[in-house]
């Protein structure tokens, strides 16, 4: 087989792990690999670009990692099969936005998820082309510092905390119930709140008017290794919404030995087992989230076991899985025989 790999131009460190390692796999399940960047620019002119380059046309499958609306219509255009990865669930999207994109994947010979909740989202749509489920893997562990990880984890200098949102009408609930939530504590508590999104000063008044002004700091979204770094230095990463395809920031939290609290429900429920490798709480119910991060700070060595499992968590979420999942999707595509 002859794969075409259009990397996503938004992934961390400018380079699509995704397509590095199909790539650097490819050749042992006896397939080639091209790789193809598709530049940003007016959708109509950049299809006709596309064709005018003969793009696809050398390859008997096009990947497209990430909604690209030119290279999944410039794809289809060259008449070869088309396959594309998607990780977003358009939580509070509007109907709008959900046509887009319905309309975009329906384009597709085949659309790749990371979890059953998103293929359920998708399914809803009513998108009907043929869905598999391919695990989002990581790979960068920092957490196996365990000196460093163990000085953080029994440290008393206040209990740290991070979430990081696009702040919409329809997440800011989940973010003012996470405020509400922590108000009521009685420990020395400090959250770092990296949001972009139109509801942000809303939930900027809601902390004002719960003066939590000296508890809360609101940063603008920040490039991925400074995320990294928070994530590094919390005592916690906590996700009051539960909302995206698949939570990746939660996976990178504890590849960073930073321990997970979050709502029960979407992806969190396929990785995620209550006291075991994070903390879960019920959607919306601010009490039980407060005891979670009591419990937390409070029950010794329950940090570190969660940094311990959430390590384990992450190492099974390896690229040979993921991979091999992959290419087994591309060859069932063709009608071939997986190797």
């Amino acid at each position: 087989m002859k794969l075409l790999l259009v990397p996503d131009p938004t992934s961390p460190h400018s380079e699509d792990a995704f397509c590095r390692e199909l790539s650097s796999r490819a050749a042992k399940r006896g397939h080639q690999t091209s790789v193809h960047t598709v530049p940003n620019g007016p959708l109509e002119a950049t299809i006709e670009q596309l064709s005018a380059t003969g793009f696809g046309l050398a390859s008997d499958v096009v990947f497209v990692n990430s909604l690209q609306p030119a290279a999944i219509l410039g794809a289809r255009s060259s008449g070869r099969k088309v396959a594309v990865r998607f990780i977003d669930s358009y939580a509070g999207a509007s109907a709008e936005a959900v046509a887009s994109v319905k309309g975009l994947l329906s384009q597709a010979d085949l659309v790749m998820v990371p979890s059953r909740y998103l293929e359920g989202i998708v399914r809803g749509w009513g998108v009907t082309v043929p869905i598999a489920q391919v695990p989002y893997a990581y790979d960068q562990i920092r957490a196996q510092e365990i000196t460093l990880v163990t000085m953080r984890a029994s440290r008393h200098t206040g209990f740290s905390i991070i979430s990081v949102g696009v702040i919409n009408e329809s997440r800011l609930p989940c973010y003012e119930m996470l405020l509400t939530a922590l108000a009521r504590l009685r420990l020395d508590w400090h959250l770092t709140m990296i949001a972009s999104g139109p509801a942000r000063p809303a939930l900027e008044a809601r902390a004002e008017r719960l003066a939590l002004q000296d508890h809360v700091a609101f940063c603008d979204p920040l490039p991925h290794e400074k995320v990294m770094e928070y994530l590094r230095a919390a005592k916690a990463y906590v996700d009051p919404c539960g909302l995206e395809g698949f939570p990746m920031l939660a996976l990178y939290a504890q590849s960073e030995g930073c321990p997970v609290i979050a709502a029960k429900r979407g992806a969190y429920e396929e990785f995620i087992t209550d006291g075991e490798n994070g903390l879960l709480f019920p959607p919306g119910d601010s009490g039980a989230l407060s005891e979670a991060v009591v419990t937390l700070a409070s029950v010794p060595g329950l940090s570190l076991k969660l940094i311990g499992a959430g390590i384990k968590t992450v190492e099974e979420r390896s690229w040979d899985l993921t991979v091999d999942k992959a290419f087994t999707a591309f060859e069932g595509l063709l009608g071939a025989q997986a190797k």
